[in-house]
C-alpha cells in the first residue's frame, strides 16, 4: 500500500478502532493546560496530574459495596479450598499490573512460611492459586509487543494455553474495553465454564454501542461485571494513569480480603498476630487512597516529586541516561519504565548482547542478584512466553506481517534483558549519566547501599530517592525525600499504589516538562497498534483543527515516509503537525 491506500483501508475497514467517542480517550478538563503549567512551575504541574485521581476513591468505594465484588472475594477464597486457580489477565499497562498483583500475592504467602513453618506446605499451595498472563506474554513486561492486543483470538489462545476450566476464575482487567485481546480472553474463559469477571473502566452504554468486541462480552450472561469508570485520563488516552490505578486498588483489595478471610478460618489467634495486618476494611481502602493522593499532592512529598522530575529532565535534555536500582520493587519500576516507550516514543529496553540498538533513556538494575535470579524474583513463578509457531499464527488469523515474521516473545526472551547486578557499561557509556537508588519504606538495606556506593563510582552522579516511611538519618550524601505515611497490609497494596502514582507522575511530568506533551495530549505517542494509530489521528485532528479523515491520511503520509531506523526520532504526530505548519511546543489557547 501507499499512504493514501493505507489510510483509506483504516478509515473504511477498522472502524472498531475509531475510539474518539470513548471518554478515557478524550481530554480531561482538569489537566487541559498541563504543558504550560508545568513549564512554569514543576510542582504545580505535578499536583495537576495528581488532581485527575479525584474520582478513584469514590468509584472504588462504590464497587466495594456491590454483590459482584463480594462474589469475587468469595471466589478467590474458594479456589484455595478447591484446588482451582485465579488467573488475572490483561494487556498493556493493566497486563503488567496483572503480573504485579500475582507476584505480590505469591510474596505474601512465601513470607508466611518463614513466620509459621508448620504450615509452610499449605502457604506455598495458596501462593500458586493465583496466576497471571498479559497479552504478548511475559516479554511484554520489558517491551511492548506490537499489534497483539488487536486480536481477540490471541487472548482466547492464552486462556487455552493456561489450561483453564470449570471452577477456575478469570479476572479480566479491561483497561477500557478497547483492546481486543482482553475481550477474547474473557469470552473464552466464559466459554470454558470459568467464573469470569470483567473489570472495565468506561461507561457500559458507550462501550456497548460502539465496540463490537465489548458487546460480545456484555452479551454473555454469566460474565460478572464490575464497572470502574473514573473519568478521563490525566494525559488523554494514557490509561496507565487513572485506569490502572483504580484496577490495582480494587483487584488488590479483593486479593488481600480473600487472604485475610482464609487466614481467619485456618489459623489460631496467636498465628494471626504473627501475620500482622492482612487487609483493611473496604471503606478504609478508599480513605487510605485519598490520604495517599493528598500527601503526594502537597508539602514535602510534592516538593520531592518535583525535585525528581527536574533531575531527570536535566539529564534527558542533554541526551543522558538514568539507571534505577532497587531489589524489592523491581517489578513496580519495570512497569513504569516499559510504559514510557509507547507513550512518549522512546527507545525500549535493549537486550544485553545487542550493542547496536538505541539505549533506553531509563533502565532498572537489581543490586543484590545476578540476572537469572533477579528475574525469578520479579515474577516469583516460571517465566511464561508465547512459544507459538507460524502455523499457530495462521490459525489465529494474524496479519500476514506477523505470520511472515513471528515476533520474539518466547519463554527464553525475557532473560536476554539484563536487570541483574552484573556490570553494564552501556548505562554510563554516554554523558550525563545518573544512578538512582530507590529506598522505599527503608528497603535500601546495608547490602543494597554497599552495592550502590561502589557502583555509583562509575557514574557521573548518584542520587538516593527515599519514599514512603523514611527512617531517620542520612544513607547517602545526595538524597531526595518523598515522605508518605502508609498502612502496611499483606500484599503491600498501598505501598505499590504509592510507587505507581509517584512514577507515573515522575515519567509523565518529566516528558511534559520536556515538551513531549501538548496541553494534555500525548503528542509523542508511538503507534504500536491500531488503537494508537487512531489516537495519533485524533490528536492531529484536535490540535490542527482538521477532519478525522484528513488527519489520518496525513498521519500515514508521515508513517510511510520515514525510514524505520528513525522510528524514535520523534513521533509521527509531531512530524505531521510540523509539516502542517503547527508548532507543538506553543501554549494551549
Amino acid at each position: 500500500m501507499n499512504y493514501k491506500e493505507a489510510s483509506r483501508d483504516f478509515i473504511e475497514n477498522e472502524k472498531q478502532f475509531h475510539l474518539g467517542v470513548i471518554p478515557t480517550e478524550q481530554s480531561n478538563p482538569l489537566t487541559r493546560n498541563l504543558s504550560a503549567t508545568i513549564a512554569n512551575d514543576t510542582a504545580a504541574g505535578v499536583a495537576m496530574i495528581l488532581s485527575a485521581d479525584c474520582n478513584i476513591a469514590g468509584v472504588a468505594a462504590k464497587a466495594f459495596k456491590t454483590k459482584n465484588f463480594l462474589r469475587l472475594v468469595a471466589d478467590i477464597k474458594r479456589v484455595m479450598y478447591e484446588d482451582k486457580r485465579v488467573v488475572i489477565s490483561s494487556v498493556g499497562a493493566s497486563g503488567r499490573m496483572a503480573i504485579q498483583l500475582d507476584a505480590a500475592w505469591r510474596y505474601f504467602w512465601s513470607q508466611l512460611t518463614q513466620k509459621l513453618p508448620e504450615k509452610a506446605e499449605k502457604f506455598l499451595y495458596n501462593a500458586n492459586r493465583v496466576e497471571s498472563f498479559t497479552t504478548g506474554g511475559d516479554r511484554a513486561l520489558v517491551r511492548s509487543v506490537e499489534n497483539f492486543e488487536d486480536y481477540m483470538t490471541f487472548g482466547a489462545q492464552q486462556v487455552r494455553d493456561a489450561n483453564m476450566g470449570p471452577g477456575d476464575v478469570l479476572m479480566g482487567l479491561a483497561e477500557c474495553g478497547l483492546s481486543a485481546s482482553i475481550n477474547g480472553s474473557v469470552c473464552e474463559a466464559d466459554e470454558l465454564g470459568c467464573n469470569t469477571y470483567y473489570l472495565f473502566c468506561n461507561p457500559k452504554e458507550i462501550l456497548y454501542e460502539h465496540l463490537e468486541r465489548c458487546r460480545k462480552v456484555f452479551n454473555r450472561k454469566k460474565v460478572i461485571q464490575i464497572p470502574l469508570f473514573v473519568g478521563n485520563m490525566a494525559v488523554s488516552g494514557s490509561t496507565r494513569m487513572q485506569v490502572t490505578t483504580v484496577e490495582l486498588l480494587v483487584a488488590g483489595a479483593a486479593l488481600e480480603t480473600a487472604a485475610k478471610e482464609w487466614c481467619e478460618e485456618n489459623l489460631t489467634a496467636d498465628e494471626l498476630k504473627v501475620c500482622g495486618l492482612i487487609a483493611m476494611g473496604f471503606k478504609d481502602y478508599a480513605n487510605e487512597f485519598k490520604k495517599l493522593n493528598k500527601q503526594l499532592s502537597s508539602g514535602k512529598a510534592l516538593a520531592g516529586l518535583a525535585q525528581a522530575v527536574e533531575l531527570e529532565k536535566s539529564i534527558y535534555d542533554q541526551k543522558g541516561l538514568v539507571t534505577y536500582c532497587t531489589h524489592d520493587y523491581l517489578l513496580d519500576i519495570l512497569t513504569d519504565t516499559t510504559e514510557r516507550q509507547p507513550t512518549f516514543t522512546l527507545p525500549p529496553f535493549r537486550k544485553f548482547a545487542d550493542e547496536d540498538a538505541e539505549l533506553s533513556w531509563a533502565y532498572i538494575k537489581d543490586p543484590l542478584y545476578p540476572n537469572e535470579v533477579a528475574w525469578q524474583h520479579v515474577f516469583r513463578r516460571p517465566i511464561k512466553g508465547l512459544d507459538w509457531t507460524k502455523e499457530d499464527y495462521v490459525r489465529l488469523e494474524a496479519a500476514q506481517a506477523i505470520i511472515d515474521n513471528p515476533p520474539l516473545v518466547g519463554s527464553d526472551q525475557v532473560a536476554l534483558y539484563n536487570i541483574g547486578n552484573e556490570e553494564d557499561k552501556s548505562r554510563y557509556s554516554r554523558k550525563p549519566n545518573c544512578l538512582i537508588c530507590l529506598d522505599i519504606n527503608d528497603s535500601a538495606t546495608p547490602e543494597v547501599m554497599a552495592w550502590f556506593k561502589e557502583e555509583v563510582k562509575k557514574f557521573e552522579k548518584g542520587v538516593l530517592i527515599r519514599m514512603g516511611q523514611i527512617a531517620k538519618g542520612k544513607k547517602y550524601e545526595n538524597e531526595i525525600h518523598i515522605p508518605v505515611k502508609l498502612v502496611r497490609t499483606s500484599n503491600e497494596l498501598m505501598t505499590h499504589l504509592m510507587v505507581k502514582l509517584s512514577f507515573n507522575v515522575l515519567s509523565t511530568a518529566t516528558m511534559a516538562k520536556m515538551g513531549r506533551v501538548w496541553g494534555n495530549w500525548m503528542i509523542q505517542v508511538l503507534p504500536t497498534n491500531k488503537k494508537l494509530i487512531d489516537r495519533s489521528t485524533r490528536i492531529i485532528q484536535n490540535i490542527a483543527g482538521i477532519s478525522y479523515e484528513q488527519a489520518n491520511e496525513e498521519f500515514f503520509k508521515s508513517y510511510f515516509g520515514r525510514d524505520p531506523k528513525e522510528e524514535y526520532r520523534e513521533s509521527y504526530v509531531v512530524e505531521t503537525l510540523k509539516r502542517l505548519g503547527f508548532d507543538p511546543s506553543q501554549d494551549v489557547k
